[in-house]
Parts: structure tokens; C-alpha cells; sequence
């Protein structure tokens, strides 16, 4: 999205801003603030062998590790999203490679002879809408016993039988996307699952599955044994969503990968909530503060 920062023009009172040095920090701080009004909450869960995770996770850190990677399953959602088709297999890949540095994870130069065989899966999960809470319909609606309750109830009815056809084009959609994918696939139905789950945590959970989200599933398998032994050894999965509303999937496929940077390859004790902006590049908000007052040189020939 283009921003465009309008300049104020003149103006007259007796005391005006020193902009020489405001603008420097305006100049970060506009776009920073536009960015901080949407905040990617991304939801993180992450599981690696045992065998694997201490193979990687040595004393002096992470191993260095190549990999090459493979196109999963696209998951388009049950509305049409042309976001989801814009950015390329390449993009996305190419976001997520800058982003796996952070766990010395690399490109192979040859990538049939790379450690990790990388499939990666997304798109956006499909959520079922229930048609009559859609609609505020309840069956025992008191207005349905107002003054003229034959004519209410003939509209009413009427709307009832619509929503039955739509709930059932509904459950006829649902059969045909089998290979959809849904938020408790994500790592949040494993999550509630969970023993000792507190009343606020299992509410925030639920919250998650509420919504449709956009989400990069990664899938690492050992590439050696497949080379050699045509073995599929599954190392480590790690998946990271977002809330899908109120954003589009160019804006938040950059802030996945971004927010799994440090948790690729890892083995996570629950799940991980973490925040950052939607959209490439970096965002460091600053603080606006004023440097210097003079006073306006007409205001003070005009009192002289």
C-alpha cells in the first residue's frame, strides 16, 4: 500500500516548531504508527523429534543445516481470496529462507544434496458458519407473537426454509472441500487438548477457532534417508497462523515468517503467542518530540 505523507503548509502564529529535526523522526514515525495500528498476533506450534532436537541444538547453538524446498498442499478457503494467489511460490519461500538464518537454516547449492527436504503447506483454514446465529434467528422469538402474528410468522417461516436450503448448499461444501484445512490443525486443537488447561487459557483458545486464518504449515523430513533408502523420515513440523480478518494474505505471509524465525526446527513445551507488523521490512517506532521553539521572525518585527 502507498502512503503519502502530505507537507502542512505556512503557517501564522506567534511561535512555530523547529521542523529540522521533527520531519527526521516524523519520517519513521508516520509509517510506524500505520504499521502499529495492525499488529500480527501470530499463534506458533512447533514439534521436533527427540533424536533431532538434540542433533540440532548443540552447546554452541544451532547446527548449520541445508535444505531444499518442496511445494505442499494450497489451501484456498471456502471464499474467494485473491490474495492468496498473488504472491508467488517463489515470494513466499524466498521470505521464509531470510527468516531461517535465524536457525542456521540455509539454501543448498545443490538441492539434491541438501540435509532437509522442506514441504511447505498454505493458505487459509476454512470456519463453518452456523447460518441461524449469522442471521440472529431464534426459533422462540417473542415478535412472533405480536399483533399481526400470521403475517410474521408466513415471513418468518419463509426466511426459516431459506436458511435451511443455504445450511445444506453449506453441508453440500463442506463434503466437496475435504481437504480443507481447519484452526484446531494448526496446533490449537492440541493446545485445548492439553491437561490442566486454566478457564482463561481454554477462552483464548477458543477465540482462535473462531475466525478464518492464513497460516504456513513447514513439514522437514531427513533427506538423506529418502535419497538413500527412499525412507520419509519426519523430523520436525512447525506451523504458525494469524487471524485472516481485517488483513490480506500479501501482508501476512511476510509476518508468518518473520514471527517463526526463532522457532523453526524446535520442539515446543505448549505453544507460542508472538507479535509483529504485517508487511515486509523492519518497523522501529520512535518517539515524537518537539527540539526547539523561535519565535516567528514577522510576528516580531510586527511588534516592534
Amino acid at each position: 500500500m502507498n502512503r503519502k505523507i502530505s507537507n502542512p503548509g505556512p503557517q501564522s502564529s506567534r511561535t512555530t516548531i523547529n521542523w529540522i529535526a521533527c520531519l527526521a523522526f516524523a519520517s519513521v514515525l508516520v509509517p510506524a504508527t500505520a504499521y502499529a495500528a495492525k499488529v500480527a498476533r501470530v499463534f506458533v506450534d512447533s514439534e521436533a523429534s527427540l533424536s533431532y532436537d538434540e542433533r540440532k541444538n548443540g552447546e554452541s547453538g544451532a547446527k548449520y543445516e541445508t535444505y531444499a524446498f518442496m511445494k505442499g498442499n494450497f489451501y484456498g478457503g471456502s471464499f474467494s481470496d485473491k490474495s492468496l494467489r498473488t504472491p508467488s511460490f517463489d515470494e513466499i519461500i524466498g521470505t521464509l529462507a531470510e527468516n531461517m538464518k535465524e536457525r542456521n537454516y540455509y539454501p543448498a547449492a545443490d538441492a539434491m544434496k541438501s540435509d532437509l527436504l522442506i514441504i511447505v503447506h498454505y493458505g487459509t483454514t476454512s470456519v463453518q458458519q452456523d447460518l441461524e446465529e449469522l442471521f440472529l434467528i431464534d426459533p422462540t422469538d417473542p415478535y412472533a407473537e405480536q399483533s399481526d402474528p400470521d403475517g410474521f410468522s408466513e415471513v418468518y417461516n419463509d426466511l426459516h426454509d431459506e436458511i435451511d436450503d443455504l445450511d445444506y448448499i453449506a453441508r453440500e461444501r463442506v463434503a466437496q472441500h475435504q481437504g480443507s484445512m481447519d484452526n484446531s490443525r494448526l496446533g490449537i486443537g492440541k493446545a485445548l487438548d492439553r491437561k490442566n488447561i486454566n478457564k482463561t487459557e481454554e477462552f483464548d483458545l477458543r477465540v482462535e477457532l473462531e475466525d478464518e486464518r492464513y497460516f504456513i504449515i513447514l513439514m522437514a523430513y531427513d533427506f538423506h534417508k529418502i535419497r538413500e533408502n527412499n525412507e520419509r523420515e519426519l523430523l520436525w513440523t512447525t506451523r504458525f497462523s494469524v487471524p485472516a480478518v481485517g488483513t490480506n494474505f500479501m501482508d501476512a505471509y511476510p509476518a508468518l515468517a518473520r514471527a517463526g524465525k526463532e522457532y523453526y526446527g524446535t520442539s515446543l513445551e505448549k505453544y507460542a503467542k508472538t507479535s509483529t507488523h504485517f508487511g515486509t521490512g523492519s518497523v522501529d517506532i520512535g518517539t515524537l518530540e518537539t527540539v526547539g521553539v523561535e519565535e516567528d521572525a514577522d510576528s516580531e518585527k510586527s511588534e516592534k
